[in-house]
């Protein structure tokens, strides 16, 4: 890792991309946003347009490069800004990484790409895209894994990216406890890079010798107190914490996280809009379920905008006293 580049444990907040009913992006609602993950969730860093749950894949070239610009404008310096580039096209990616230091960000991020013609890359495809990527880009380079539109390679292969010169991290989104286990051990404890998992197996990564994980907000305010608790020996704690990750948002995972967490982040008062257009928000018993789960959690006041459904909760009954604790 270079004298330059920050040195991220905990979590990362992926922000979500607010939408205003012309489908430009809200840039007033963006800034509310980064200010919530920076001064509420307290966050370790914040991913700029650099996940699917951006949506990142509808915005037009010039809207990618804004995004990260005004992003990072808005973060103003107070924690690490870690900018997507993004694209099957590698000469794009690299373009997308010198416009992220031009803006200021401190870190980029790229997933691991399918061919272009779909399918899986042969290993060692993959290794060359990514090593590409690390050389060419003035930023150091954080790849990661999402099953969906990337590629989903083997441990051996995490294992040889993890060596690549400018890569100081791995984001890993399987949540398969052999691959937790092994990539902590031989990634992270080994010193090879930071490795990050996703909010559901956070507490497992961080016991195990993992970096933390990447989550959207309002999930990001959780996951926040999860690694306070773990650091400050709390295991009780933060296995509580832990609790609300198990499932919120894997109640309602059908809609995919984008839908539930802007419904999440309305509740709170942060309005980003619906999901990018064509695809379906969340219905009004799923919403209100939501709104009434964050109130059992703690996350929000009572009795606030729309009636909420009673007993949505099950036999859990997770109602948590974490937020009145010291």
């Amino acid at each position: 890792m270079g004298d330059s580049t920050p040195a991220i444990r905990g979590v990362i907040a992926t922000c979500l991309t607010p939408f205003a009913d012309d489908g430009e992006v809200d840039l007033c609602a963006l800034e509310l946003e980064i200010d919530y993950i920076i001064e509420v969730c307290h966050a370790d860093a914040i991913a700029i347009g650099a996940t699917e749950d951006a949506e990142y894949s509808v915005l037009t070239w010039e809207q990618r490069g804004a995004l990260i610009r005004q992003g990072v404008q808005m973060v103003a310096g107070r924690i690490p800004v870690i900018a997507g580039i993004s694209h099957p096209s590698l000469e794009r990616t690299v373009e997308l990484a010198h416009h992220a230091a031009e803006a200021g960000a401190d870190v980029v991020e790229a997933v691991m790409p399918i061919r272009l013609w779909g399918g899986d890359p042969d290993p060692d495809e993959t290794y060359d895209y990514v090593a590409e990527v690390a050389r060419r880009s003035p930023l150091a380079l954080c790849v990661s894994h999402n099953r969906g539109p990337g590629a989903d390679p083997a441990i051996p292969l995490y294992l040889r990216i993890a060596d690549i010169f400018n890569l100081p991290y791995v984001i890993e989104t399987s949540g398969d406890i052999t691959r937790i286990s092994r990539l902590a051990e031989e990634i992270d404890r080994r010193g090879s890079a930071g490795y990050f998992t996703t909010a559901p197996s956070l507490h497992i990564n961080l016991t195990l010798g993992g970096s933390g994980a990447a989550m959207p907000p309002p999930a990001a305010y959780v996951g926040a107190q999860v690694v306070r608790a773990f650091r400050a020996g709390d295991r009780e704690r933060a296995i509580e914490w832990q609790r609300i990750l198990g499932l919120f948002p894997g109640r309602w995972y059908r809609y995919g996280n984008p839908p539930v967490m802007k419904v999440a982040m309305r509740h709170l008062g942060i309005d980003l809009g619906e999901p990018a257009r064509p695809y379906g928000r969340v219905s009004r018993w799923d919403e209100a379920a939501i709104g009434q789960f964050l109130e059992e959690v703690g996350l929000k006041e009572p009795g606030e905008d729309t009636p909420t459904p009673q007993n949505v909760l099950g036999p859990i009954g997770l109602r948590s006293e974490l937020l009145r604790k010291p």
